[in-house]
């Protein structure tokens, strides 16, 4: 098995690991999918903001436990110490769109010198941030408590890592956005770790895969759950491994500035959802400028409309 890097240094979210074909996935109870969604897609200046009653009015039973279960779930060796798995970047509950990298960097936990981000720096909770021992005793508040931070990672004012600019400005392209709510970022495996990933690959390949193995059944979840319409891979690794879980079938590929992108039709649940892709991440190169980034998104968007493939209707 070879690793590729396929992102910028520092950063795991597009790192590659070898494809992995998932497990069979279980029925779900889906999200309901009338929730309040922003209107146009050109105006996006705010971010949704839910009261607690309305963010649990939303949140059924079984979503919060399958979310809860996760947050719980025992850490890696290689994840960052103290850090919870970071489930969702933005606020999926109000997605309609999500792009996928491969896991989060340490660098949403850590300062370059790997000291715990914290007060106006800080990015996500941690177990001493909201006063756990440890993730199998996290009671069901504090995992709201977490939650409610990951929904507002791309709130007004937020510190968001500098590897999401270029994903924004596609995203934008394609007619949603992180801002407002209408866009939320997942990962092949939610657990964010130092070393980067390449990284346990190299130094124990089945720590590595077995990381990948374990998380890839949760977001095949997320996505029927949610009931989002589209997902945009970041990389040809997590374009295969999304492709393989949610048994899509490619129907049109082409070349942009550089990149090879894919369409894949998918059938998740009941629902009918678009899955695309390029070959090589944004921040590798050759590298595309901010037009170009932005021209990515309205391309692959005005190919799905051509192909009527997803509710890109935003």
């Amino acid at each position: 098995m070879t690793l590729r890097p396929e992102g910028a240094p520092g950063c795991s979210h597009g790192w590659s690991a070898a494809r992995v074909l998932a497990g069979a996935a279980q029925p779900v109870e889906r999200i309901a999918p009338d929730l309040a969604r922003p209107g146009g897609a050109e105006e996006v200046p705010l971010v949704i903001s839910m009261s607690d009653h309305q963010y649990n009015e939303h949140m059924n039973d079984a979503t919060r436990a399958r979310l809860n279960e996760r947050l719980r779930r025992a850490g890696v060796r290689a994840a960052v110490p103290g850090s919870l798995p970071v489930l969702f970047f933005g606020d999926l509950f109000t997605a309609r769109v999500a792009t996928v990298g491969l896991n989060p960097s340490w660098q949403e936990y850590l300062s370059k010198d790997r000291a715990e981000l914290a007060g106006d720096k800080r990015r996500f909770e941690t177990l001493g941030s909201v006063g756990a021992a440890d993730r199998l005793s996290l009671t069901d508040a504090q995992c709201e408590q977490a939650i409610h931070t990951m929904r507002g990672y791309f709130g007004p004012k937020k510190p968001v890592y500098s590897w999401f600019a270029g994903l924004s400005r596609v995203v934008e392209g394609f007619g949603a956005s992180f801002r407002a709510g209408t866009a939320a970022h997942l990962d092949l495996v939610q657990e964010s770790t130092d070393p980067v990933w390449s990284d346990v690959f190299k130094a124990d390949r089945a720590v590595g895969m077995a990381m990948l193995e374990a998380d890839l059944s949760f977001l095949r979840w997320q996505i029927e759950a949610f009931s989002l319409s589209t997902v945009i891979c970041t990389s040809r690794t997590v374009l295969d491994n999304v492709v393989k879980i949610t048994e899509a079938e490619r129907i049109d590929t082409g070349d942009f500035a550089g990149r090879r992108w894919t369409i894949a039709r998918a059938v998740v649940g009941n629902q009918e959802a678009a899955v695309v892709g390029w070959n090589i991440p944004l921040a590798r190169q050759p590298g595309l400028t901010r037009e170009e980034q932005t021209e990515l998104g309205g391309h692959l968007r005005a190919r799905l409309q051509s192909l009527g493939i997803g509710a890109v209707e935003l």
